[in-house]
């Protein structure tokens, strides 16, 4: 693609305008408190905002568009699966969330448990968690550049760049505040591509007059009970909403509301983040699906360096041919801010963990507000460093060794970790060695499912049945708790059978 010049104008004033939040936000930030939980005064309309951007990254404009090019609305499940553990926030967890004392999720964890499950934690989760953002930091700008004609390593170095500047100088207001303005340009550039699609097509009545006309009647299908070898079946469904609800539900997840005000600030944010995830969901699947209606053959031919499934590149293609001259650099705009909005509060809860639970319990316990705050700077740049290190690192492999292990070492570690975050909200008398215990019947499931090359569904299913988490479940002395997992564990042995 050849880019002019009013493009790289729009893209730079964005990233300018970017830092520049972080330094206007550097005021707010009086402690230790107001930098990595905004003090607690976030307002349910900027922290909502927060929350459905740091959800999903450029992903959703790449993988999840190949996957609706390819199979329909079908993936609308993961968008869906998303919002209604948004849904389940807002109706429950989310005030319960916001009143936990607590800067960071591994305080919440000392405090439930141990400190020795407070520290496996803390590095079981913080290697992972900067390898996966630095995969994300690399995948993002594989894509554009390949896409749009940009260099790989200065994309790479410019948007770790701008993310580590504005969440140093801002912290969590800036990442706030900046989440929410890329809400502002994601939101609209979704509705208008969407809306040029329809227009099209002939609108959502042409779209399903197209698909019946080419034949492709599974485009519209949410669960595929047809195609053999599917990804999108009943169990897997099933799965997603599962591994989604008690993700978004547990202890981990704590932290997205920290930042508001009270509990009732916090069910309001979640309700936001729930409303714009479902919107998000009837939005991205139409775009990819009018391109494989009227554009397949662009697509299927398209070839890009690094892009492996041209499928994945349909958003992009159909874009940049709707869109007019100047805001195709607004949605390469749209795809940076996906993700650099999942990117900054990664950095900023690293930075708050590695201060709060590492520096100052175990180097410095007498250290004073100011050298804390100060710590948290520091650790900021690093991890931020980091971030640009690592992808820089995956863009000049010719292999896919390294990103295969860290995909590994995710799979592992994700699940089972997060079982007992989950559980301690419910179950009250579990002896402070549960968490461990926990995880050490429930990693061999994950092992075992990476060696065997378990379906997914397989796999998530297989830790409702782990002994440990039913004896984890029972010390509460509600049957009814008991009675929904035992049904869990039935329905864990059917669909692993």
């Amino acid at each position: 693609m050849q880019t002019s010049y009013i493009e790289y104008i729009v893209i730079l004033l964005y990233f300018v305008f970017m830092i520049a939040t972080g330094v206007l936000f550097r005021r707010f930030n009086r402690n230790f408190s107001d930098y990595f939980r905004s003090g607690c005064r976030g307002t349910w309309w900027m922290v909502g905002a927060s929350v459905f951007m740091a959800s999903f990254t450029a992903w959703s404009f790449t993988g999840a568009a190949g996957a609706a090019y390819t199979s329909g609305i079908s993936v609308a499940i993961i968008f869906l699966a998303n919002a209604s553990g948004y849904l389940i926030n807002a109706l429950f967890t989310a005030p319960i969330f916001r009143q936990m004392r607590a800067t960071t999720g591994p305080e919440i964890i000392r405090q439930r448990f141990n400190t020795f499950t407070q520290q496996f934690y803390v590095w079981v989760g913080m290697i992972p968690g900067i390898m996966t953002a630095s995969l994300t930091l690399w995948s993002t700008a594989l894509f554009t550049s390949a896409v749009f004609g940009y260099n790989l390593q200065t994309l790479i170095i410019i948007i770790g760049l701008v993310v580590m500047i504005y969440s140093v100088l801002g912290g969590s207001w800036s990442v706030m505040a900046n989440d929410f303005l890329q809400a502002l340009i994601l939101i609209p550039m979704s509705i208008l591509v969407t809306w040029l699609s329809l227009q099209l097509i002939g609108g959502w009545s042409g779209l399903v007059m197209e698909i019946h006309r080419q034949n492709l009647p599974d485009l519209l299908n949410m669960i595929d009970r047809h195609s053999p070898g599917s990804q999108f079946t009943f169990p897997w469904a099933l799965a997603m909403f599962v591994f989604v609800l008690m993700a978004y539900n547990s202890a981990g997840s704590a932290t997205k509301y920290f930042a508001c005000k009270d509990g009732k600030e916090a069910r309001k944010a979640a309700f936001l983040a729930c409303i714009l995830m479902f919107a998000g969901a009837a939005l991205w699947f139409i775009p990819p699906m009018v391109a494989r209606l009227k554009m397949a053959g662009l697509v299927d031919s398209s070839h890009f360096i690094g892009i492996k499934n041209s499928a994945e590149a349909s958003y992009a293609i159909l874009a940049m041919k709707l869109l007019p001259v100047g805001l195709t650099g607004m949605l390469v705009i749209a795809m940076f801010s996906a993700t650099m909005s999942s990117l900054a509060p990664g950095l900023n809860q690293f930075a708050a963990i590695m201060t709060q639970d590492v520096y100052k319990p175990f180097i410095r316990p007498k250290s004073d507000e100011k050298e804390i705050f100060l710590v948290g700077q520091i650790a900021s740049f690093f991890i931020g460093f980091a971030y640009i290190g690592f992808a820089l690192y995956f863009s000049r492999q010719q292999g896919t060794g390294l990103f295969d292990k860290m995909l590994q070492y995710g799979s592992i570690f994700g699940t089972p970790t997060t079982i007992p975050l989950f559980m301690m909200l419910f179950v009250r008398k579990a002896p402070r060695w549960a968490a461990i215990s926990s995880m050490a019947f429930s990693i061999p499931i994950s092992v075992m499912a990476f060696m065997k090359k378990w379906p997914f569904q397989d796999t998530i299913m297989g830790y409702t049945i782990d002994p440990r988490v039913i004896k984890f479940v029972t010390e509460w002395p509600y049957p009814k708790t008991v009675f929904i997992i035992t049904i869990m564990g039935i329905l864990g042995y059917l669909f692993s059978m």
